[in-house]
């Protein structure tokens, strides 16, 4: 008995996620992990999330990390072991892939075009 059952008190097994949730943490992850150089995932493209998530990130970086970061649990344990697993060398080059895609994110920022928008009354 995985899934919720009519009946069952508890609901959900502790940690799922339902569908919805599922898919929009699968697409943020995707959005996070993608090189901009590259063509979205063909599962992602064409989804109103992904069309936000790029708009956003080209739009206001800060505010794109504000919604990643809300997505992620409040609560998040942390293992000594797991940052020592890692090696001085995966260390910077996990450090030198962020500050290449913050870049990439503030010159898309300088380049798109400023769009004004008149409210007709």
């Amino acid at each position: 008995m995985n899934g919720f059952q009519p009946g069952n008190k508890y609901g959900r097994p502790k940690g799922s996620r339902n569908a919805l949730d599922a898919f929009a943490y699968a697409v943020v992850l995707a959005h996070v992990q993608h090189n901009s150089h590259e063509p979205a995932p063909e599962e992602y493209a064409h989804s109103n999330l992904w069309k936000s998530l790029e708009v956003t990130l080209r739009r206001d970086p800060r505010e794109y990390l504000h919604r990643v970061i809300n997505m992620l649990p409040k609560q998040v344990a942390f293992e000594h072991t797991s940052i020592r697993e890692l090696g001085e060398q995966e260390l910077d080059e996990l450090i030198v892939a962020m500050r290449q895609r913050l870049a990439e994110a503030r010159k898309e920022q300088l380049a798109a075009p400023v769009k004004l928008v008149t409210h007709a009354q």
